[in-house]
């Protein structure tokens, strides 16, 4: 056989290998997954849980959400009884409150820097509080 007709047939036999990696429609989307943000870095620690005030207890329950775009801070303030008022503070009074009768549930959003935030205000500290 002839050197240079080895040669095309080999060629030939690349080409045609080649060509089944070789894309043949135009369009399509390319997919990426997004890098984690800081929004999903927030710890239950980054907020302090102070106990400074006459009722002051412990949360029923402090839980972190991470299925979403960014975490979410879920915590649960039993009172004393069904009855009783229940009241959650931010950062020692100064960043608001919620409150209510029996149970009270505050939620707090990660921000890009890693701090739990409510209604756009970072919150350092978080006190359960209960009337007998």
């Amino acid at each position: 056989m002839h050197p240079l007709f080895t040669l095309l047939l080999i060629f030939t036999f690349l080409l045609k290998i080649a060509d089944t990696c070789v894309a043949t429609s135009p369009g399509g989307t390319a997919t990426t997954t997004a890098a984690p943000t800081g929004c999903q870095s927030c710890l239950l620690s980054a907020t302090e849980i102070i106990n400074i005030s006459e009722g002051t207890k412990d949360f029923t329950s402090d839980t972190i959400d991470t299925s979403g775009t960014c975490a979410v801070r879920t915590s649960v303030c039993d009172g004393f009884s069904a009855d009783s008022g229940v009241l959650i503070t931010f950062n020692r009074d100064e960043a608001g409150q919620n409150g209510g009768t029996g149970t009270v549930t505050s939620v707090l959003i990660c921000n890009t820097a890693g701090q739990w935030t409510k209604d756009g205000i970072v919150i350092t500290a978080i006190e359960c509080q209960s009337t007998p």
